[in-house]
């Protein structure tokens, strides 16, 4: 199978996977949102901070190094696999007895139970992270998806039925253990790698030397991306938290979706052919536009009718959030290309770089942080949206230097699909405040709609080059 066909059927298979996990989570959510109060979801959003750092523990980088080895064994796959186990429990007992600490510092004792409970996702990951490695290397995106879906069902299921039971905040914990729980038991079940009784530590210093650089950059992500939950929540009320961090969720549900699929499908595929720069240039090229071609309108579109959503689907008592919501969506358009940009850092195993470009990052955050705090909690939105930008041009430097598609290029990519998503969202956003309709669904559907077709009209008319691209997937994937 050729790399483009091979591209088009991991791009189709993961996306299902993929939004079945993410959207039957997204939807759940949603669902739990009219249940629950926004104080509610704030409580979780407390402790986002220690569930990211927790996680990225647990993954470690040493996945990645998996999938970028040439034939790894037996050896390496045990081997990754005790470390794996290791490190979730450790990151749970860190959890466990720093509980009280946490409840303290927020001045809210039930976090204590929460985040014990919450932290058990840890070790749940952790049992399953070398079969799904496995059959990603293998392109095995079909089997991943089947092996993953009846987790989101059960998970969608357990949350729903507490959520309306009455359960509160345990609802939204429990989703989460079903989802991890019956994923892993899935994986162990249906997947055919098992553990051997071997440890190479060889092996492993082989895989730590590329992955404990991915491991202290995703450390770092995880702190600075979840200090604003941090911040709000030790400044602000708790339902300023619980607006800020339902709208983040949901602005980066569609985007981790789509990055989500491309980066998974695309990282093993431009592993194999990574000594042919000009071939990993040009794929990577066609991907960066298609990533920013189907984001942009979906966060555009979604900005523009931000107050009708959050209105209907929410209910009244979220309301406040469509501000935070629309700031927000601004910021994520940029998520799935820098995501790309990373992604070749880890293809050409230049995980010194990456390390660094987090920490230049980092960095440029903090400052706009600072400045942003002095604006309230609007202007620590505005900042969000400033260090994506920033984050564009320091993570397309080192593309640059790798494959030749530097910050000019990328721009200038950027340049006609950025001016189409501009004119649809003015347009939706006068329509919106302008048009009487006689209920908010009528109005968010035939808005939509329109908005899809203004901006698929206007890419006809500029000829943007990457419809030949996504017109191929989809014919390829209606022979099936």
């Amino acid at each position: 199978m050729s790399v483009r066909k091979k591209t088009a059927s991991g791009i189709f298979w993961m996306s299902l996977d993929v939004l079945m996990i993410r959207g039957l989570t997204f939807i759940t959510s949603i669902l739990l949102a009219r249940l629950l109060s926004p104080e509610e979801f704030g409580l979780v959003g407390m402790l986002l901070i220690f569930i990211a750092i927790g996680t990225t523990l647990v993954e470690s980088g040493l996945s990645e190094s998996l999938i970028r080895t040439i034939a790894p064994d037996q050896r390496d796959f045990s081997s990754v696999f005790y470390v794996n186990i290791l490190l979730s429990l450790l990151a749970y007992l860190i959890l466990y007895f720093t509980a009280p600490w946490i409840a303290h510092f927020y001045g809210v004792p039930a976090l204590v139970s929460l985040a014990r409970a919450y932290g058990v996702t840890f070790v749940l990951s952790g049992l399953s992270v070398v079969q799904s490695t496995i059959l990603l290397r293998e392109h095995k995106f079909k089997k991943l998806m089947l092996l993953n879906l009846p987790g989101s069902i059960a998970g969608a299921s357990v949350g729903l039925y507490m959520g309306y039971s009455g359960s509160g905040v345990w609802s939204i914990i429990f989703m989460y253990l079903t989802i991890y729980g019956v994923q892993a038991l899935f994986l162990w079940l249906f997947s055919t790698w098992r553990p051997s009784w071997v440890f190479s530590r060889k092996r492993i210093i082989y895989h730590l030397n590329f992955g404990y650089k991915l491991l202290l950059s995703g450390l770092i992500n995880a702190v600075f991306n979840n200090l604003y939950n941090v911040i709000i929540g030790k400044f602000f009320a708790v339902r300023f938290l619980g607006y800020y961090e339902r709208s983040y969720a949901f602005s980066q549900q569609p985007v981790m979706i789509l990055s989500g699929v491309l980066a998974k499908v695309t990282y093993p595929i431009m592993a194999e052919i990574r000594e042919n720069k000009e071939r990993v240039s040009n794929m990577y090229r066609l991907l960066f536009q298609t990533s920013f071609f189907l984001a942009a309108p979906i966060m555009i579109i979604a900005a523009a009718l931000a107050k009708p959503i959050f209105s209907y689907f929410l209910g009244p008592a979220w309301e406040g959030a469509a501000t935070f919501f629309q700031i927000l969506c601004l910021a994520s358009v940029f998520y799935p290309i820098n995501a790309f940009n990373l992604n070749i850092l880890k293809v050409y195993g230049r995980t010194d770089l990456f390390l660094k470009l987090e920490v230049i990052k980092k960095a440029i955050m903090s400052a706009g942080l600072a400045i942003g705090f002095y604006f309230g909690i609007v202007g620590l939105l505005w900042s969000l949206v400033a260090a994506a930008f920033m984050a564009l041009l320091v993570n397309a430097s080192y593309s640059a230097i790798l494959i030749g598609y530097g910050p000019v290029k990328q721009l200038k990519d950027m340049a006609p699909i950025a001016l189409i998503s501009g004119l649809t969202y003015i347009l939706l956003h006068f329509l919106s405040a302008n048009l009487d309709m006689e209920t908010e669904i009528i109005r968010i559907t035939l808005l939509t709609c329109l908005g899809i077709g203004v901006y698929l009209l206007l890419a006809l008319l500029l000829k943007i080059p990457v419809l030949s691209f996504i017109k191929g997937v989809i014919k390829n994937h209606l022979r099936l």
